[in-house]
This record gives C-alpha cells, sequence and structure tokens, in this order.
C-alpha cells in the first residue's frame, strides 16, 4: 500500500537539530505515512542521531554532496506518498498542522496545495531579517515549501529543483508550479516554525540581495520565452 503522505526532509551537518524536527512530525504521521530523510554528505556526526531511530516510517537515503535541491530531488524520485511535504532539517512542525492539512486537501478534490501560517523561531545568534519578521504569522504562500502540503502529481508538472541554485531555491520551485496553474487555499492553522540560528545560510546579507536580482531575471526570461506576459 502506498503511503498517504511523504515527508522529505534534506539534511546536511544537521546533528543539533535533526531530532527536534524528526519528533515534531512523527507524532502527526499516520503507519503508512513515510519520512525520506536524504543524508546529503554530512560530516558532523549526523547518522550518529539517526541511526538509534528504529521508526519504520523513516527511511534514510543517500545525497551526493550537491546541496538541497539535489537532495529534495532524491527525496522527490523516492516519494510514494499521495501527499507530499517539505520540511528542512532545522525547522518544525506546529501540533496538528498536519492533520488540518489532509483534511482541506480531502475535503476539495480541486485544490493541489495548502498553505499554513509560517511562525519564526529566533534561537541565540540567528539574524532576523525584516522580511522575515514581516512574515510571522501570515501565509505568505510561495515565500517557504516548509508551510505547505502538496498532492504529489501536482509535483510532477515540473521538473524538480534546480541544481545550480544555492540560495532562492524555494522561490524558484514555487515560481515555476505557479506557472502550471495550481489551485490552492489557506488553512487557519500554523504551518510551519522556521527556526532562525547561527548556521542559516541566508545570514548572508549580499548573497540574500543577489538572490533577489537573480529571481527577478529568472522570471523574466521564462516570460519572454513562454511568450506570454503576466504582470502581478
Amino acid at each position: 500500500m502506498a503511503s498517504l503522505t511523504s515527508v522529505i526532509m534534506p539534511v546536511c551537518n544537521g546533528r543539533m537539530f535533526i531530532r527536534e524536527a524528526l519528533d515534531s512530525v512523527l507524532g502527526q504521521l499516520e503507519p503508512d505515512d513515510e519520512i525520506l530523510v536524504v543524508d546529503d554528505a554530512s560530516t558532523d556526526g549526523t547518522w550518529s542521531v539517526l541511526a538509534p531511530i528504529l521508526d519504520p516510517r523513516i527511511r534514510v537515503l543517500h545525497g551526493l554532496g550537491h546541496g538541497v535541491s539535489s537532495a529534495r530531488n532524491i527525496g522527490l524520485a523516492s516519494a510514494k506518498g499521495e501527499f507530499v511535504a517539505f520540511l528542512d532539517h532545522d525547522d518544525l512542525w506546529p501540533a496538528t498542522r498536519h492533520s488540518i492539512m489532509v483534511q482541506a486537501l480531502m475535503a476539495d478534490p480541486k485544490l493541489d496545495v495548502v498553505f499554513g501560517r509560517i511562525r519564526i523561531r529566533l534561537d541565540v545568534g540567528g539574524i532576523m531579517w525584516p522580511f522575515l519578521l514581516n512574515q510571522d504569522g501570515l501565509h505568505a504562500p510561495g515565500s517557504n515549501l516548509g508551510n505547505a502540503l502538496y498532492r504529489s502529481k501536482v509535483l510532477r508538472r515540473i521538473d524538480g529543483f534546480d541544481e545550480r541554485l544555492h540560495f532562492g531555491v524555494d522561490l524558484d520551485y514555487l515560481n515555476r508550479l505557479q506557472k502550471t496553474g495550481i489551485r490552492f487555499a489557506l488553512c487557519d492553522v500554523d504551518g510551519m516554525i522556521y527556526r532562525r540560528h547561527t548556521a542559516n545560510i541566508t545570514n548572508d546579507q549580499q548573497a540574500m540581495k543577489n538572490m533577489h536580482f537573480d529571481l527577478i531575471r529568472r522570471r523574466r526570461n521564462r516570460t519572454s520565452t513562454s511568450g506570454r506576459v503576466s504582470v502581478r
């Protein structure tokens, strides 16, 4: 029997965070669900945290060390679920998040995606950019993969994650997915806890600025090659 939900969790050197992330998910899943942990060549002892966990719903896959996009693509290729969720190894699921989102998708077969609210957790040493703070408590669909639940068939409409990108992966993926005409709804539930800490790759302010310019360029290129202009 195929699992109902597949949760894809890429991890690279996540020893300090991944157990808490897994625990926040496992308590909300059914026996036939699965978590695909894609270990992207961790060197910090992440495996020493994963190895003692005997829950059969967890499958550990070996990544290629090529980054989060590659790891997510590996997880997506192995996912068996009708629904798919993404969660980074340092973020968390709030309580009741999953059941409410599953019910929303099951209640309306026309929906492709449902989004919950984003909550921001600031750990010691974490950098809180203003644009991130402004997302706290909002649904902000399209800004982060982790606050959503997707029908897996919808994700097959595009060619996975762009493995050339190091920043802006989520936005690029969701922009391309949006171009396929997905139907989505907002759920009255907190969908994820986005954790800010000293190791966030988005702590690099210049890299973040470059990422936004690159995303704008990519969107313009896709619009010009499609022969359609869409302005919102």
